[in-house]
């Protein structure tokens, strides 16, 4: 049977036979498609993602360990997370490029290797020079994750399953919260604060195997690559704004809910650091269902906004947990995992579905640019503020950051392009239509049913 394009899911599509392939390429035969994942390429993109994160999160739970350890202030402490992200900053300007040139499997063979090599940094640093190396050495893991996941995703996934996976792969990221936030003050009693980091290492190394045995080579495509940055358009640069902001607060109340509990709260160091847990699990769930909720809306613009309001709502909340008690500063930390942790997810599907923001990969790298900008300012001015003025304005100011995301997201329906419903009905039909039935004919049948006599 012949073939023709159609419009689908991400502009194009492939109709052969009965089925329409949503987001096909035209004229690629079906076994040229992206095919659907399997389960060892979900673990790798997991790790992938969780890993670089980890480091974020260990920081915040032996905060108090490292400013014994290595005489630093709140401000100082701050500044490692801010270096992580700094450099993940920078390098997310070329990493898209270089991503798009490696391809998926080697991007990832590249991240896993770099991560092995900065976990055994963190762990032998014998000073601050050698931390400082470390954390920028996750930088550079942190620059390429995105891309090389969300590359992956789009090479080895049913377009119809892309925004579920990227969902459960951007949970990875608040899973390794859960995970740090249970598993930090146990190591840290049994073995010291090198212990949070140095677990990290043979993860990578199974990671690395992982890769290799789970995520197929694929021919090589010829790509060019430019030394010149990428620069993004104006939809994606209001994109990575909305996403700086986020950050900002993110990054703050993962960094110092810890210490503003056993500060203010004169809550025991593991009642504390499991603030960190409870945003986990709360990113976690956060993340899987936002993004499949995000595969029905026809603009997600909205949603980005509510979440950016609940985010400020659940800032102010935390504040209030030095009046209101423990209860109060859990729950706010939780609201933000809902929101501001979920906000996260939104736009990454939104840059995956809508094509307009650019190419994939320098689009996936300068989205990221902005989540990591928010990194980089957040700990560091979260710090500052509270050594200079307390801990009430610097929650007052994360709040305030908050609510300039849901300003920002109110710029983004003048720009977003509404999902394409048919390519998800065309995909839906490919599973669903009986051999020898055409998709129209179901639709037709249907239709019947639903109108009345």
């Amino acid at each position: 049977m012949g073939q023709r394009s159609a419009a689908g899911a991400s502009g194009t599509g492939t109709i052969i036979g009965p089925c329409v392939m949503a987001g096909a390429r035209p004229g690629f035969p079906v076994s040229a498609q992206p095919e659907r994942g399997t389960g060892g390429l979900y673990l790798v993109l997991i790790l992938a993602m969780a890993l670089p994160s980890s480091v974020l999160y260990s920081v915040g739970a032996v905060g108090a360990e490292l400013t014994s350890a290595f005489h630093v202030s709140r401000s100082g402490l701050g500044a490692l997370p801010a270096i992580v992200f700094g450099a993940a900053a920078v390098l997310s300007l070329w990493s898209g490029g270089v991503v798009a040139r490696l391809g998926a499997r080697a991007a990832l063979l590249v991240l896993f290797t770099l991560a092995t090599a900065a976990f055994v940094l963190v762990g032998a640093a014998a000073g601050q020079l050698g931390l400082v190396a470390a954390m920028a050495l996750c930088g550079v893991c942190q620059a390429m994750s995105n891309p090389a996941t969300n590359l992956a995703i789009t090479e080895y996934f049913h377009p119809a399953d892309r925004a579920a996976a990227v969902g459960r792969k951007q949970a990875a990221v608040q899973m390794s919260a859960l995970v740090v936030g249970l598993t930090a003050p146990l190591l840290t009693q049994l073995a010291g604060w090198r212990a949070a980091f140095l677990v990290g290492a043979p993860l990578a190394v199974f990671a690395l195997a992982a890769t290799a045995r789970s995520v197929a080579a694929r021919p090589r495509v010829a790509h060019s690559f430019s030394w010149r940055p990428a620069r993004p358009n104006r939809y994606l640069a209001l994109l990575m704004l909305f996403l700086t902001a986020e950050g900002c607060g993110v990054s703050a109340v993962a960094t110092f809910t810890p210490l503003y509990g056993r500060d203010h709260l004169g809550l025991g160091a593991g009642v504390a650091t499991a603030s960190i847990a409870v945003l986990g699990v709360a990113g976690v769930a956060a993340r899987l269902i936002w993004s499949r909720r995000s595969a029905a809306l026809s603009l997600l613009s909205p949603l980005l906004g509510k979440l950016a309001v609940g985010a400020a709502v659940s800032a102010v909340l935390i504040w209030a947990g030095a009046e209101l008690g423990p209860i109060a500063l859990f729950a706010g930390v939780a609201g933000v995992g809902v929101t501001a942790v979920g906000a996260n997810a939104v736009a990454m599907v939104l840059v995956v579905r809508d094509r307009r923001t650019g190419p994939l990969g320098p689009a996936s790298a300068l989205l990221s640019l902005g989540f990591f900008v928010g990194f980089v300012i957040g700990p560091v001015s979260f710090g500052a503020i509270a050594d200079h003025l307390g801990y009430g304005p610097a929650w007052l100011a994360v709040a305030a950051v908050f609510l300039l995301a849901a300003g920002l997201s109110g710029l983004v329906p003048r720009r977003e392009r509404p999902g394409d419903t048919e390519g998800r009905r065309a995909a839906t039909w490919c599973r669903s239509t009986p051999p020898g039935r055409s998709a129209r004919s179901v639709s037709a049948r249907r239709a019947r049913r639903r109108t009345p006599p």
